[in-house]
């Protein structure tokens, strides 16, 4: 049975030619004036001016699939999560991603709205927020809630850049999630752009990093995987067999029937898709789909957006990069990595672990990945020189300039607006 799932990823491997990358990014919503998050009806109403075809779950508005195909979906506090098609260049991606987010702040404008770019709610409180009636969310909501102590503020209060990329054989596919996960730490310490809750300092850098360290230890955090370095496909999928289920599709319905119950025990009673459903729901910093996930960014501006897409172009396109960056990325056992991931929470850059130097090795990775990019695509290089200036030169996170610029009022500054 294994390996009628192994066929599934072994299908999504791609030459090398053939490769694309992909771009999702979550945003904020807010009334301009009480800033307030944007309720249902509002946002429906965003993204019904949008020119696209609208799907439905039920009478909810699930996703709207614009004319490029791109399209918009919803997290559970309403977050607008832009998807663009994959991309042969990063200069479509940044057309793509630019276009959405001028039509966006259009309809912001004409409707007294404005949108964030950060990683986590500076603003409202919890029980503030307006939950979005997808099928999917009912289900997920009290399931989460056992599991953790933060996983409501994750559903609602964080948003993040995802990068998605190719790979082209079980040996690149193994090497690139290792990366992925391996480097998380050092990633999210340089795009950590977080630092406020309800109006005031968090006392993290990246609060969006702090939530998901307190959110279902099942399906979050450093892929366990990565930790034996010769992981097999199949090993892979035993792995996700032992992740607990959350919900199960029947006729269109979202079931908790079988939550919190191994998808092994299920097996017998299962079907592919509930499996490939089943993977949307394992959350780790990179995840495997038919593709590599890569997820351990806080959302921030368009310009480091495209950062985040030619850091990870960079470092897992050309071949002896990926190496190197195998070879460097910290070998810290589980439970140290992710002691690394709470100090990179609270220091950012300047956090130190054993022998992990986030700092030395964020330069280290950004000069790595300048190399990449000349080798497969060097007319994207430019996309990393605000890596180059921030992280090599000034040696700052987005949240060390945004509290840097801090004056009592997070409204004052400009660093966390959608743009």
């Amino acid at each position: 049975m294994i390996q009628s799932f192994k066929r599934y990823f072994l299908e999504g491997a791609k030459p090398k030619t053939e490769w694309l990358c992909g771009l999702e990014c979550e945003l904020f919503g807010y009334e301009a004036e009480t800033l307030q998050r944007l309720n249902q009806n509002q946002i429906e109403d965003v993204l019904k001016s949008f020119s696209g075809d609208l799907s439905f779950e039920g009478n909810v508005i699930s996703e709207v699939k614009l004319n490029d195909d791109a399209r918009l979906t919803l997290e559970p506090g309403g977050q607008i999560e832009f998807s663009n098609a994959p991309r042969k260049t990063l200069k479509e991606i940044e057309s793509d991603y630019k276009k959405y987010l001028s039509r966006l702040n259009e309809i912001a404008e004409e409707k007294g709205y404005v949108f964030l770019a950060i990683g986590f709610d500076p603003f409202r409180k919890l029980e503030e927020q307006n939950w979005y009636p997808k099928p999917r969310y009912d289900v997920m909501r009290p399931y989460l809630a056992e599991r953790g102590t933060r996983p409501w503020d994750m559903m609602t209060r964080t948003c993040g850049i995802q990068v998605n990329l190719d790979y082209d054989s079980e040996e690149d596919l193994r090497k690139k999630l290792i990366v992925g996960n391996r480097l998380a730490p050092i990633v999210t310490a340089m795009f950590a752009n977080s630092p406020f809750i309800e109006g005031k300092l968090s006392g993290y850098k990246s609060t969006r990093l702090a939530v998901w360290l307190q959110t279902d230890n099942d399906r979050s955090g450093i892929s366990p995987i990565v930790f034996k370095e010769d992981f097999t496909i199949e090993d892979f999928v035993s792995y996700t067999f032992d992740v607990p289920m959350i919900f199960t599709r029947r006729n269109g319905d979202y079931l908790g029937k079988f939550a919190g119950i191994p998808f092994r025990e299920y097996l017998s009673k299962s079907s592919f898709e509930d499996w490939t459903d089943h993977l949307t729901t394992i959350f780790t910093e990179a995840r495997l789909k038919q593709y590599i996930e890569l997820r351990s960014m806080d959302c921030c501006n368009a310009e480091m957006v495209m950062a985040a897409q030619a850091l990870w172009k960079g470092l897992l396109y050309d071949r002896n990069t990926l190496d190197e960056a195998l070879r460097i990325a910290p070998g810290l056992g589980q439970s140290e990595m992710r002691m690394l991931q709470e100090k990179v929470s609270h220091q950012g850059l300047n956090a130190k672990h054993l022998q992990a130097d986030v700092l030395s090795l964020a330069k280290e990775i950004v000069r790595l990945a300048v190399f990449g990019l000349k080798q497969t695509a060097s007319d994207e290089e430019k996309y990393l020189d605000i890596l180059k200036q921030q992280v090599i030169e000034d040696e700052v996170c987005p949240a060390d300039i945004l509290l840097r610029d801090w004056n009592g009022s997070i409204t004052g500054n400009a660093g966390i607006f959608a743009r």
